[in-house]
């Protein structure tokens, strides 16, 4: 390739002559602005990606500390704002409501500004937003401030996704993302353990001064050393740089698609729809225990608010596991690439089939273990495969859906995204009375069957994904592009 890379497909042959001229000008002005090796983000150095990398999934776990870490204060927050706890419980809500429409917006806008932009907006205004949940006069001002603490926190993760897929080729993805998956995961599983004992022995408030200053620390880590990493906006600035002649684009009609396509491909898109709805549930379930959790130990054991918070480590330990397994699930992912002749979707499925069923073995368990006269330990215990499980499986579905559509990408990731927030903003407002009225054991086993009963779908897709890959309008465009850059490539 010469060392460039371009993003624009070859001009089309035409029995005119002067139209052949034309074509050809505009062919050699695209050449002309085609991206460096030194320009092309997955050229960059090793050691630049990495840095990139880091601050990406810091910024992916700040937004998802905050996120749970509200959990930890339920309670107190319903005790100073006079509120039920039903309404207190309604910040996690919010905070996931705003969450589901954020990346509606700002996935779409990324595609027309770039990363960097949006980044930079939505960063600054998410960690304002904390000075607003912190010194909220009244309950709905909290639940205001943290819907916009979701609404603007969503783009450092369902856009860092994105980012990351601009910084690795298919074959170097599996260990950013998988560090991009624990940082979804890890960030709220972390944070009730520390806002517990932030609640219990200082306030409540501190909750959110303390997302204050990391979100602060990282938004200047990020606003200084990450550069633009979406190749079409890095194109686009070159073209108008090296040409005062350049027309500039009407973004309008461009901005209605990317804004509509997330929804369309969510419900036209089996392939999606299926995994979001998978996804969404086990998202769901991690909710529902930080609000479930605390319950569960502080009534059968009496356990305060900062102890309860530390029954999430089983969770935590079980998610680490999975992270530093990631390097082995790379090599599983290329034996599969050879077996199947080709870096095909389904390669990043083969070890799902086994581990996805350690997410419902893990609520069983939990659910008949975590109760007296049982020893405290063995419930805690039961998170590690829950955990362990489900780390793989963001991994593989967001894996899986970024090889599937490529450039559609982001938007597949947002619809993704929104469907995950819905659910999780909704299971934990009737995660207390299902287990007051049915008990540890059949609430949580309730959880579990329904876990079940998605299992199977990583089996099925990698038997029947090609099948249905065929028949997607999203994944037969990228191919078509992805055989036309090919095309271009040697002509350079």
């Amino acid at each position: 390739m010469n060392g460039a890379i371009s993003i624009h497909p070859q001009p089309r042959d035409t029995h005119d002559s002067g139209m052949e001229a034309n074509l050809r000008e505009v062919e050699e002005n695209q050449h002309s602005t085609a991206l460096t090796d030194k320009e092309s983000p997955q050229a960059w150095k090793a050691g630049k990606k990495w840095i990139c990398t880091g601050i990406l999934v810091a910024m992916t776990a700040t937004v998802a500390f905050c996120s749970s870490i509200y959990s930890a204060a339920i309670e107190a927050i319903a005790i100073h704002y006079d509120c039920s706890r039903l309404v207190s419980t309604l910040g996690l809500s919010t905070f996931l409501l705003g969450f589901a429409v954020g990346p509606l917006l700002f996935a779409p806008l990324s595609e027309i500004w770039g990363r960097n932009t949006i980044f930079r907006i939505t960063m600054l205004l998410f960690l304002l937003s904390q000075i607003g949940c912190a010194l909220g006069p009244n309950i709905a001002s909290m639940l205001v401030f943290r819907f916009l603490s979701g609404f603007f926190g969503a783009p450092a993760v369902t856009n860092s996704g994105g980012s990351l897929t601009d910084l690795w080729p298919q074959s170097h993805r599996s260990v950013p993302l998988a560090l991009f998956s624990a940082a979804s995961f890890l960030g709220p599983v972390i944070a009730p353990t520390v806002g517990g004992f932030l609640t219990e022995y200082s306030s409540w408030q501190w909750n959110f001064w303390l997302v204050l200053i990391i979100a602060s620390t990282v938004y200047l880590a990020m606003f200084l050393y990450l550069p633009e990493t979406y190749a079409p906006k890095l194109w686009r600035d070159k073209q108008h740089a090296q040409s005062s002649m350049t027309e500039r684009k009407d973004f309008k009609p461009e901005l209605y698609t990317n804004l509509t396509r997330p929804w369309v491909m969510l419900f036209r898109e089996p392939i999606l729809f299926s995994f979001s709805l998978y996804m969404a549930l086990i998202y769901g379930i991690l909710y529902l225990d930080f609000t479930a959790y605390p319950f569960v130990y502080g009534q059968s054991r009496g356990w305060s608010s900062g102890i309860a918070g530390l029954s999430f480590l089983g969770i935590a330990v079980g998610m680490a596991i999975a992270t530093m397994s990631s390097g082995y699930i790379n090599r599983i992912h290329s034996h599969y690439v050879y077996k199947l002749g080709g870096p095909h979707p389904e390669a990043r499925l083969p070890h799902l089939i086994v581990l996805s069923w350690l997410i419902p073995f893990g609520l069983f368990w939990f659910a008949w273990t975590a109760s007296p006269p049982t020893h405290w330990i063995s419930g805690i215990i039961a998170g590690v495969p829950f955990g362990l499980g489900l780390v793989p499986l963001f991994l593989g579905i967001t894996s899986y859906l970024t090889d599937c559509y490529g450039k559609y990408s982001a938007s597949a990731l947002a619809a993704n995204a929104v469907l995950r927030a819905l659910f999780g903003a909704t299971f934990p407002l009737f995660s207390r009375q299902m287990y007051e009225r049915l008990g540890t054991p059949w609430a949580t086993s309730l959880l579990g069957f329904l876990a079940v009963s998605m299992t199977p779908l990583p089996w099925l897709f990698y038997r029947f994904g090609p099948k249905l890959r065929a028949m997607s309008k999203y994944h037969l465009q990228t191919i078509k592009a992805e055989q036309e850059k090919n095309e271009i490539g040697p002509m350079r």
